[in-house]
């Protein structure tokens, strides 16, 4: 075995093991079809361009729509709901921002002008929505990952008390964005316009009751949490209470935060919001199949 074989060997090792055992030989010998210089066998080393491919292929087969074990498709499946969980939980935000920057800063001459980077930044979620809808994955990745520049550039400049605040706050975001770019790839079906309906106007009736339900408003979501599991529960849709499930857990870094930059909320609503997250991801999901956000292909 010469070392570039050996090299091509080691890139395939990022792919699952039911994907190799079927194709490995096929596609080493087609990486080594022409590559006949002893010189170039020994010293040479896989292109930028097979690493990238391999790359995307391994996300593909291990975060896969169809075609693959049951194992690899129930991933896929967790991973595509995180990344809707991540973009709902955007548009639940988008209410918070028409409401602080701009409901209550337009009109008023003391009070400064809206902070319309801050205004675009938190609707991109809209614009991510809209592209999935449209099957434009790789851009929609693009606005989800120019969105994060912003607080990315402020955690790694300040890493005191208040860039660790800030990094708990994104996290549910970071996780729904690294979810979107493993479970969305080119093969995973299209969102309709109905589950975006559906999700979207969840996530903006959840964060106008945040602001209606004063004194109790830290609650809201997690209540959301726990009836959104038992939905799936009964439905059966494991892959979505197991998303769920994660999604709490990422979510209790909100407790911390509230409690720690907020006292004067009290610790009553902390304190059953933090009980309400800790029981979603300890609940059983089901022995079903998921059935929504699956391939339409055989």
């Amino acid at each position: 075995m010469t070392n570039l074989e050996r090299r091509y060997r080691a890139l395939l090792r990022v792919l699952p093991r039911w994907y190799r055992e079927d194709r490995e030989e096929e596609m080493v010998g087609l990486f080594l079809a022409d590559r006949t210089d002893e010189l170039d066998l020994e010293h040479s080393w896989p292109g930028w361009g097979e690493t990238g491919a391999m790359l995307a292929l391994a996300v593909r087969t291990r975060f896969a729509a169809s075609h693959a074990p049951a194992n690899a498709v129930r991933l896929g499946e967790v991973a595509r709901w995180l990344a809707v969980l991540g973009l709902a939980l955007g548009l639940r935000d988008v209410v918070h921002v028409v409401y602080s920057e701009i409901v209550l800063r337009t009109g008023d001459g003391v009070v400064p002008a809206p902070q319309w980077d801050a205004v675009l930044v938190n609707f991109s979620p809209l614009v991510v929505v809209a592209l999935l809808l449209r099957g434009q994955r790789t851009w929609a990745k693009v606005v989800a990952g120019v969105a994060l520049l912003p607080w990315l550039v402020r955690a790694l400049t300040d890493p005191g008390p208040a860039g660790l605040t800030s990094m708990l706050w994104q996290l549910p975001v970071l996780v729904g964005f690294v979810a979107l770019c493993l479970g969305f790839h080119r093969e995973a079906p299209t969102p309709s316009v109905r589950q975006a309906l559906w999700w979207g106007g969840g996530a903006v009736l959840t964060g106008a009751a945040e602001l209606v339900a004063y004194g109790v408003g830290p609650v809201v979501v997690p209540v959301a949490l726990v009836v959104a599991r038992v939905v799936a529960y009964v439905r059966g849709e494991v892959a979505l209470g197991r998303a769920w499930a994660v999604f709490a857990v990422v979510w209790a870094r909100w407790g911390w935060v509230v409690g720690g930059s907020s006292p004067s909320q009290g610790l009553g609503p902390v304190v059953v919001a933090a009980a309400l997250v800790v029981a979603c991801p300890t609940a059983p999901v089901g022995v079903r199949r998921a059935r929504v956000l699956r391939s339409p292909r055989p």
